[in-house]
């Protein structure tokens, strides 16, 4: 009777109406055609220069042979070092994640000069991550304290450039697919791990809401990621590809499993309490749901209008709390961005430099209220606090051809699965922005690397049909 009514039709045709219209608008038309062309990137200096230094490396292992004694060698198989860090990242120490994908940069190395004909992937990305991963060098050498910003300005270029290998690492379709099942598979995990500390919080520390404010809330979980902000942010990044694999699962079993994967990672994210996150998964679903079919969107505001009759009342507070002043946690933000916009005044142009150490080198001289603080609480105006206003740039070119290139590849793409392949990775995307509004969500460098990862996983399905089945 619904699908039939005269009201929904009406709503259809106007939505249809304005969707034509906005994919036909010259702005939209002009941002979803490419400009930036292979061709122009190989007649640079700086790619004559990179394939110059590799081709006297193809002719110094041609000379000792070297390239025979690595044939079929296990270091050469990129995409097995790739698949370990990017698997185990939420579970295993930084500095483990940084062992495996230097193996996983060297293994790639070793591939390219073993292999006469191989060159590095072209993405309208690539010399934006390069530049910002230079930024964040120069900061570091540059930085008010160069020790205190070493290891995390090194840290962040160095994950930053793990997009360049994983876009090369992952040659197959069967490749991509065996990593997001395991990226799946270790997010359940992560979430098991959490409902544990919920059942069991006397084990655990718990000290991330304001406990007179919200005295429903007994617990925060926060897993393996050691704050429950973190952890919702790395459920930001993988629930969307969860979803994906529910919509294109092909027996009802697959379905069934990845519904059932992505419903644990939901259900742990809601455990985190984290309102930032709440907002960043509703954006993620309403773009998700969108894209997919712009005819959701009259769903997604019937389900808005009733999510406060669904919802537990525990998980509404917290929701309605969000830019309540009495909040400690929402005071202690605002004064941070009002003292950290005070700093950047005087520090826009090249920044601090990156980590916390520097941070808090300059920035007590301008704490707003006295309010001391590691970072900014906000992705943008950290970036700017580490790289100036260059890096933010950089930062934001970055994304804007993230988006560029996907949407352009929604727009040319029939398939239906690989539509919903790429669209989960916009979602992830959007979501995870959303939630850096109000948190650095850099501060954990495990979450820096999988977000890098995601970014260069959204790129390989945006390509999803230039890559070979198997």
């Amino acid at each position: 009777m619904f699908e039939n009514s005269i009201i929904l039709k009406i709503l259809s045709k106007v939505g249809m109406w304005f969707s034509t219209q906005f994919e036909n608008s010259m702005l939209i038309n002009q941002f979803l055609t490419p400009k930036d062309k292979e061709e122009n990137v190989e007649k640079s200096i700086f790619y004559k220069l990179f394939y110059g230094i590799i081709g006297v490396f193809r002719k110094i292992f041609a000379f000792l042979k070297l390239d025979k004694l690595f044939d079929g060698s296990i270091y050469r198989f990129s995409f097995l070092w790739c698949m370990i860090a990017v698997v185990f990242a939420p579970v295993i120490p930084t500095m483990a994640v940084l062992l495996i994908a230097v193996v996983g940069f060297g293994s790639l190395f070793l591939d390219l000069i073993c292999s006469k004909d191989r060159k590095l992937k072209y993405t309208s990305l690539n010399k934006y991550i390069y530049f910002y991963a230079f930024a964040y060098i120069y900061a570091t050498l540059t930085s008010v304290t160069v020790k205190g910003s070493l290891l995390g300005g090194m840290l962040t270029a160095l994950f930053v450039l793990f997009f360049i290998v994983l876009i090369n690492s992952v040659e197959t379709r069967k490749q991509l697919h065996y990593m997001m099942f395991f990226m799946i598979g270790m997010g359940v995990l992560v979430s098991l791990y959490g409902f544990y500390q919920f059942m069991f919080p006397d084990k655990f520390t718990s000290v991330w809401h304001d406990k007179d404010m919200f005295t429903d809330i007994s617990f925060r979980v926060y897993s393996t990621l050691e704050n429950p902000n973190v952890l919702g942010e790395y459920f930001l990044l993988i629930i969307p590809f969860g979803v994906a694999y529910m919509f294109n699962g092909n027996t009802l079993l697959k379905k069934l499993f990845f519904a059932g994967c992505t419903g644990v990672m939901m259900l742990c994210l809601i455990l985190t309490y984290s309102r930032g996150c709440y907002l960043g998964l509703l954006f993620s679903a309403v773009v998700f749901l969108v894209l997919y079919d712009n005819r959701f969107i009259w769903l997604g505001i019937v389900g808005i209008l009733l999510l406060p009759f669904v919802l537990p009342e525990t998980i509404i507070n917290r929701f309605m709390s969000i830019g309540n002043m009495s909040d400690s946690s929402t005071s202690y933000r605002v004064y941070i961005w009002l003292g950290t916009i005070a700093m950047l005044k005087d520090y826009w142009l090249c920044g601090v430099g990156p980590g916390i150490d520097a941070f808090n080198m300059v920035y007590p001289a301008y704490a707003f209220n006295s309010i001391s603080a590691p970072h900014s609480h906000n992705l943008f105006l950290q970036i700017i606090c580490d790289t100036g206003i260059v890096g933010f740039i950089l930062f934001v070119a970055v994304i804007y051809q993230y988006y560029k290139l996907s949407l352009s590849a929604l727009k040319n793409e029939n398939d239906k699965k690989f539509r919903v392949y790429n669209i989960a990775g916009i979602s992830a995307v959007t979501g995870f922005m959303v939630q850096s509004m109000s948190d650095y969500t850099f501060y954990n460098y495990r979450v820096t690397f999988l977000f890098w990862v995601v970014l260069g996983i959204g790129v390989l399905f945006a390509k999803f049909a230039d890559i070979r089945e198997a």
